[in-house]
Formats: C-alpha cells, structure tokens, sequence
C-alpha cells in the first residue's frame, strides 16, 4: 500500500507575524551591543582619567616650585571655625569664668585654686570620694573653665580642665541638677544656697547636701526615674563624668560621644548620658566607667546598693565586693598620679580579705 505523507504549511498569520518580530529582535540585539560598548568606552575613560591625576600628583608632590600648598594646622582651625557645623570651644581661666554666659560656677570669691576646689568639691565629700579628690587636689597647677557649643544636636557643655604638675590634663563635667533625693549619712537635706559665694550657681530643682561627713546614699522613695544608676548621684553632683586629656581640641568630640576616645583622651566616668544598661548573661548591668580598652566597670540595675562587677569584651564577669563610689575614687587618684592598689580581679585584695 502507498502511504501519502502529508506536511501542514505554516499559515500566512503565522509567517506575517515572524515577519513583524524579526526588526524588533534584530534592534534589540543592537541596541544591547551599543549598551555594551558604551560602557566598555566609560570604563576605560575612568581608567584613563585615574592615571592622569595619579601622574599630576606625583609631578606636585616632586616639583618644589608647585603652587600647590598643604595647609597647616592653623589654617585647617581656620577653615573649621568658618564651618556652621564645626563645635565651638572656648576655654578661660577659673578667675574668668563669670564671662561664660549660664556657667554653672561662681569662683568671684575664691581667693585661689584651694577655694575653687572647694567650691567645685562641694564639702563635705562621702567618704568614698575624700581620697580621689585629696590625690588631685595635692598635684593641680591650675584651672580653667570650658564651654563648647554643638549645632548636631544644639547643646552647650561646661567643663572643668585641671592641669597637673606634670602638665598633664583630666576633665569633669558639669554637675547635674539630679540632687534631689541625695543624702549624706545622719545629716538633714536642704536646698542650695542663695549667697553668691556657692560653689554652683542656683538652678531650679538642684538640691545639696550639708553636714558631718559620711558615706553617701539615696533615698529611694525620692530617686530621679530617668536615672539608670542612681548610686552615682553623690558625684554627679560634682562632675557629670571625668576623664583624662591629651589636647583640649578633643572635648567637643567626647562630649559629643561619651563611651568613645580619640588618641588617649577619653572619659574614664562616663557622665549620665554616657550610662549604657545591657543584659549580660541574664543579668541587667549598667556601664558607668571604664577601665581599659577590653573592660567595663557595670553595676547591676535596680539594686539599691550595688557593687561593681567588670565586664570583658568577651562576656567574662568579675563581681568586687566595693561600690561605684569606691571605684571612682580610685580611678581619680590613679589618673592624677597617686599609685592605687588594683582591684580584685586583676589580683589586688578584695574587701572582704
């Protein structure tokens, strides 16, 4: 039998409508190998525009008689003072500070550097913090007060700057107006002083402790909510966090972010708005200072009477039987000079021993 094989045409719609596809395809391929090529021509257009500017450079950094000129650090100042968003600051001696506008100190009857720090350690001191402030009061030279004005965000700090024998230089800052609740053991609170010869001028809800010397404590039915480590409020009221000097050109930038350094200056108590609450190992712990570059001194939260507990970059916890105001005095006398033997877990004695 013959088998007839029959083949199916493909239809004149199906013909006329390759037809109309195939300008499109065939643009469409052009148009990607122009794409292609256009950004192979950019990209050796950048190279060639790199090597040529590395090739200037090098001819200005070689020829002496270049226009070009680096500028020096003055003129680098210059050029930041001009800047809006540059901090300003300014510094004067203690004897000038009544020049600062708002300055929280009045030194105009201080007499000299053992009235101003008496004024600025509003006496008498918790027992804690005798210590730290006779190892810096034996070795100040001098004083000064500083004011810098940030625009990012707006905000205007005072600070003290002591400069030691050595020439060396610490910080505080200004105290804070979270003096209410604070007392001094078997003494009675009342409320800052009106007479001009205060150590701090008057601020609307300060507070200040007088009477005999004693360890300090907060009342808690009186303590400030916003407050994360309310244990700190006997040297808030003095400083709202110290620290350690290199150039005063770095306080705008510490005062801008507290837990951070810049070339060895830094704040070793954090102010109040440095404090960072974590929750290390299941346990709520406050930073309120710092001991090196791998370690924190914590104090657990919502502990009425806390101890320090230091805190490694790994994790690791170590629990000293001595509170917060213990640690700082410490750490005044230490970074003023006077030798303190090391805490517990870094093989001192403990307290208890």
């Amino acid at each position: 039998k013959n088998t007839r094989v029959t083949t199916m045409a493909p239809s004149r719609n199906t013909v006329a409508v390759l037809l109309l596809l195939l300008p499109l395809v065939i643009g469409a391929l052009i148009a990607f190998a122009t794409f292609i090529q256009r950004r192979r021509q950019q990209r050796l257009w950048q190279e060639e525009q790199k090597k040529r500017k590395e090739k200037a450079n090098e001819e200005i950094d070689t020829d002496p008689t270049s226009p070009v000129k680096v500028a020096t650090k003055e003129e680098l100042k210059e050029l930041l003072e001009k800047e809006a968003w540059a901090p300003k600051l300014d510094l004067k001696d203690w004897s000038e500070a009544s020049e600062f506008p708002g300055c929280p100190w009045n030194f105009e009857c201080c007499q000299g550097l053992d009235e101003v720090l008496e004024k600025i350690w509003k006496q008498p001191l918790p027992t804690e913090l005798q210590s730290g402030y006779k190892a810096l009061a034996a070795r100040i030279k001098s004083v000064r007060v500083a004011r810098v004005k940030a625009t990012l965000p707006t905000a205007t700090h005072f600070v003290i700057v002591y400069t030691l024998m050595t020439g060396a230089e610490l910080f505080g800052g200004a105290p804070i107006e979270h003096a209410v609740g604070l007392t001094l053991d078997n003494e009675e609170e009342t409320t800052m002083s009106n007479k001009p010869d205060d150590g701090l001028r008057r601020r609307r809800g300060a507070a200040r402790s007088v009477g005999s010397k004693g360890p300090a404590h907060v009342d808690p039915d009186q303590m400030v909510p916003d407050m994360l480590l309310p244990a700190m409020l006997p040297f808030y009221r003095i400083h709202d966090g110290f620290g350690v000097l290199l150039s005063t050109g770095h306080l705008p930038l510490l005062l801008s972010s507290p837990t951070e350094g810049m070339s060895g200056s830094c704040f070793y108590v954090y102010p109040s708005r440095g404090l960072e609450l974590e929750v290390a190992r299941g346990r709520p712990l406050v930073r309120f200072a710092r001991v090196d570059k791998t370690c924190s001194a914590c104090a657990e939260h919502g502990v009425p009477r806390p101890v320090v507990v230091y805190l490694e970059k790994t994790g690791e916890q170590t629990e000293d039987d001595e509170c917060p105001l213990d640690f700082i005095g410490d750490t005044i006398s230490n970074v003023a000079g006077q030798r303190v033997v090391p805490p517990s877990y870094m093989g001192g004695p403990s307290s208890s021993s």
